[in-house]
């Protein structure tokens, strides 16, 4: 039952939660109504002191000498009920004035009416004052010194049933609370940390769980149908950048062939420059499509060699790429991918100063920062976050109207440092130039230096 409530409509349970304190607090109402009615605490008191009334005048009229009587007078002052007994002329005095709210007068309601009573501030002999004056027949009576009510309690009967209310009203609402928490607000909080860590090309086909009541269920459903229908539009997107990418290797490598047989030299030179220019956007939007890069396995790399490799590379075609930095240093990344990213990097220096250094540093934290640095003409403010996106292309910047590609180079290597954990951020530099500063995170189960018996070579191009 509780598993087919929990899994019905929001609307319903919150309903039923909240009439049920109504009617709960109804029927407290009622009973308690019905208790106080029947039995107050003043009018059992009454009761009780009037039945201890009756017991003694009964026992007094069995008594057949004075000393039973005597006896019986005492055991009831014993109790708290002080007695003595007087003529009859006591009853047919004038009355003393008492207030209703006198214990005497709830105590002469609850005795037979067939008793005759009266109220008198003392009796005859003066031992006894505000008595309560009761004939027994044969010209006798007895003046009772009735003990005074208990004291009231701390709390009342009526404030009792306050509380009693009160709980019943805040309790249910408390108990909705934490249902609320835990049917509606757990699920949303669940979703929302599946959201954070969704991967629209990895991961379970359904990451939200479709279960709990109707309209969370409903909501997980639509969240999974949504997933399922972004996934599959980026995956035709994909295929299909990357067939027209890959047709277009065909038609340029007919060109390059057919221009390589031409007799003009300006012209073959400028043709053969567009031509290496299309096959480098090409190369990138591969690149960036491409799932390698996501699905290489983290292994511990020479970090020094790996950079030293990247700027000997640029250093064998001519461009001026130096290394500075610790000689060994055993880091846990992803080396291809990370030899990526420094790579364009280096490779967007020279385009626009010529030359770059790129330097190691090991942090006190166990972190690695690694800056490549050039003199070029840097970048406009606004720009340092922009050109981190994919397709967007800093023409006023730092790309003169010759340049041409994709915009494609640093999202790969925002892509890749963000991988790894790590964060880049683009500096300018006084006077002139740009700093990119990669800074990783420190890494676990770092190997020792004698674990590294590969060339930096092939640390650079492993795989």
């Amino acid at each position: 039952m509780s598993k087919r409530f929990r899994g019905g409509s929001i609307r319903r349970q919150i309903a039923a939660l909240a009439i049920g304190p109504i009617i709960s607090l109804v029927i407290l109402a009622a009973i308690s109504d019905w208790l106080l009615r029947e039995d107050p605490e003043s009018i059992s008191y009454a009761r009780a002191t009037a039945s201890k009334i009756e017991t003694v005048i009964d026992l007094v009229r069995a008594s057949t000498s004075p000393g039973q009587k005597a006896a019986i007078l005492n055991a009831s002052a014993k109790t708290g009920l002080r007695v003595e007994e007087v003529a009859m002329a006591e009853l047919s005095q004038s009355e003393t004035d008492i207030s209703v709210e006198d214990v005497r007068h709830m105590v002469q309601e609850n005795l037979p009416v067939s008793f005759a009573t009266s109220f008198r501030s003392e009796t005859a002999t003066g031992s006894l004052r505000d008595v309560l004056v009761v004939g027994i027949g044969e010209n006798r009576a007895l003046a009772f010194r009735l003990a005074p009510p208990p004291p009231d309690a701390w709390i009342s009967d009526q404030e009792v049933v306050i509380v009693l209310q009160l709980l019943v009203l805040v309790l249910p609402v408390a108990l909705l609370s934490l249902y609320a928490a835990r049917v509606i607000a757990a699920p949303l909080l669940e979703f929302a940390k599946a959201a954070e860590t969704l991967k629209v090309d990895d991961g379970p086909a359904r990451p939200f769980k479709e279960s709990g009541a109707t309209e969370i269920r409903t909501l997980a459903t639509s969240l999974n149908d949504m997933r399922s229908r972004v996934r599959r539009m980026i995956d035709d997107r994909t295929r299909m950048l990357r067939a027209i990418s890959h047709d277009l290797r065909t038609p340029l490598t007919r060109l390059r062939l057919r221009v390589e047989r031409s007799t003009q030299p300006e012209l073959k030179s400028a043709m053969l420059k567009d031509i290496s220019a299309l096959s480098d956007m090409i190369n990138d939007t591969l690149t960036y499509l491409s799932k390698e890069m996501a699905s290489e396995k983290p292994v511990n790399a020479d970090l020094p060699s790996l950079l030293a490799t990247v700027c000997s590379d640029f250093s064998d075609i001519g461009f001026n790429v130096t290394y500075a930095g610790p000689d060994r240093f055993a880091y846990r990344c992803k080396p291809r991918s990370l030899a990526r990213a420094v790579t364009n990097l280096v490779e967007n220096s020279t385009k626009f100063a010529g030359h770059a250094m790129v330097e190691l540093s090991v942090l006190g934290n166990g972190a690695v920062r690694i800056s490549v640095t050039d003199e070029g003409p840097g970048l406009l403010g606004s720009l340092r976050t922009l050109v981190l996106e994919p397709f967007f292309k800093a023409d006023t910047a730092r790309t003169p109207a010759s340049r041409t590609g994709f915009g494609l180079g640093l999202s790969i290597v925002d892509d890749i440092v963000r991988a790894h954990g790590g964060t880049i951020e683009l500096l300018n530099r006084v006077p002139h130039g740009l700093l990119a500063q990669i800074v990783l995170p420190a890494a676990g189960d770092v190997a020792s230096d004698a674990t590294f018996n590969s060339s930096a070579g092939e640390l650079a191009h492993a795989g």
